[in-house]
Formats: C-alpha cells, sequence, structure tokens
C-alpha cells in the first residue's frame, strides 16, 4: 500500500535503484514501513497536542470527565481529516507552493502551545491528566508506530542513495493521517471504519522507542482518576530521582536512540 501511494517519479527511482544493486526490495520494504510508522506517529502525537491546545480549560477543571477528553479529541480527529482533504486537493492540483499550503501544513503539525498551558506548567499549577496519553516518556511500544532498528538503517539506506524521504513523507502523509485517527479511536473506545493491523514482523526488542514508563509515585499506586489535580512536575522529578539512585538512568539510552531518530523523522 505503501509503494502504491508514492509518485511514478518515486517508484521508478526506487525500482532502479533494486535492479543496480544499490538497495535491495527488502530496503525498501522496511524503510517505507519505517516511513509510514513515523507518519502515523507524528499524526498521532499532533493530534493531542492540538486537541489539547484547543481545550485547554479541561485541564484546569475539577468537573473534567474522561469523555470530556474523548470528545476533544474526536472532534479534533474529525477537524484533522478536513484539513488533510485540503492538503490533499492543493497536492492533487499541484498547488503544493503557495502559503495556504505551508499553513494548513503547519495548523497539522500543532507545534505550538497554547499559552493558557504553558503558564500553568511554568506556574507550577496542579493539573487534571488526560487519562487517554500515556504517563511516559516516549510514545508507548506499539509496533503500528514504532520502529526497528532494521527498518531505520534502511530509510538512512534510502537517504544515502540519494532518495528524497520528504518526497516520500509528502506521499505517505495522508494514510499516516487516517491511520492515527483509527489509532485514537481505538484508544478512547470509538468506532472507526478503519483499523490498523499490528506489525507481526515487529520485535520489542529492537524497538529504536524503548518504553520508559515511570513508576507511581508514592501515595499512589493507580493512574490518576480524572477530576483529580495532581503536581506533575514534581512526581516526574521525584520518580526519575529514584530510578537514577537504584542505578538505572531512563534517559541513558534514550539519549542515543534520539539522536539516531533525528536523521529520519519526518519532514513535509
Amino acid at each position: 500500500m505503501a509503494f502504491n501511494a508514492l509518485s511514478a517519479e518515486t517508484r521508478t527511482q526506487l525500482s532502479s535503484l533494486v535492479d543496480s544493486g544499490k538497495l535491495t526490495g527488502e530496503d525498501v520494504h522496511n524503510a517505507l514501513k519505517q516511513r509510514l510508522k513515523e507518519s502515523r506517529r507524528t499524526a498521532y502525537s499532533a493530534t493531542f497536542r492540538m486537541a489539547h491546545n484547543e481545550n485547554a480549560a479541561l485541564f484546569s477543571n475539577d468537573g473534567t470527565t474522561p469523555d470530556d477528553f474523548r470528545k476533544a479529541l474526536s472532534a479534533t480527529s474529525a477537524k484533522r481529516e478536513e484539513l488533510m482533504a485540503k492538503l490533499s486537493l492543493l497536492d492533487q492540483r499541484g498547488q503544493g507552493g503557495p502559503e495556504s499550503y505551508g499553513e494548513i501544513s503547519a495548523s497539522l503539525m500543532a507545534q505550538s502551545t497554547n499559552p493558557a498551558l504553558l503558564r500553568a506548567q511554568s506556574n507550577g499549577q496542579r493539573i487534571v491528566l488526560d487519562p487517554f496519553q500515556s504517563f511516559s516518556l516516549t510514545q508507548p511500544v506499539d509496533s503500528r508506530m514504532a520502529y526497528t532498528r532494521k527498518e531505520g538503517d534502511a530509510a538512512y539506506k534510502l537517504k544515502d542513495a540519494g532518495v528524497d524521504l520528504s518526497s516520500i513523507d509528502r506521499a505517505l502523509r495522508s494514510l499516516g493521517e487516517r491511520d492515527a485517527a483509527s489509532l485514537i479511536a481505538e484508544r478512547t473506545g470509538q468506532p472507526s471504519s478503519h483499523t490498523v493491523a499490528q506489525d507481526r514482523e515487529f520485535s520489542a526488542d529492537e524497538s529504536v522507542f524503548p518504553s520508559i514508563s515511570l513508576p507511581a509515585p508514592q501515595g499512589r499506586t493507580d493512574a490518576p482518576a480524572m477530576g483529580q489535580r495532581i503536581q506533575i512536575s514534581e512526581e516526574v522529578k521525584a520518580a526519575l530521582e529514584a530510578q537514577v539512585k537504584s542505578g538505572r538512568d531512563p534517559f541513558e539510552n534514550a539519549k542515543a536512540g534520539r539522536q539516531y531518530r533525528e536523521g529520519i523523522r519526518v519532514s513535509y
């Protein structure tokens, strides 16, 4: 599916590289898996950021319920679907350069943060947790979004062979958005007309996204109940200090992995 979504020019280039022996069919297969997974992961994270930015009041309201976050995420997924349709239309018309394209693309990335959320964090305010966003330092190890070193190495091979990864990313973006919306619907218990199958070839031991979930702070053995306010910064700090004292620095391997992933992040 990923290969067929590419432009004719990119498909021809990849086929030529395989025919010449510079790449193998397995290299192309693994690299495209990595690009699609990265696209899903990027859209998945951006959906949460966008939903949080547009619904900042939920984090400071003791009456907030899981259903409030569920509705916010569902509405955001629908909004992103509309934005992606507009972006795809501009691509089809060959209008990828105008300012409107860049504005829509930037909106989908949702890189900025609502000032209200920033103020709450900087002032150390107690905030309500989104129950659908894992309380961890990295994305959960999900074979549909996390890729292996083998898949990452294949993406680097394509890059070194002169393949423009950004052209692949752009072609796979709509698939990544669709899949991310389905994954969020699955996570929030909402219906979806599309499902994303687990990667049967995936091995968590080979993942470049190690799970670094934080242990429950003292005085709480389970996830915080909705409406309960917690001092996130203090709890994170305490949890990290406990891990370091036990001889397990959660950042040691994460730093190397982050540097590795940086060179093959999506580029739109």
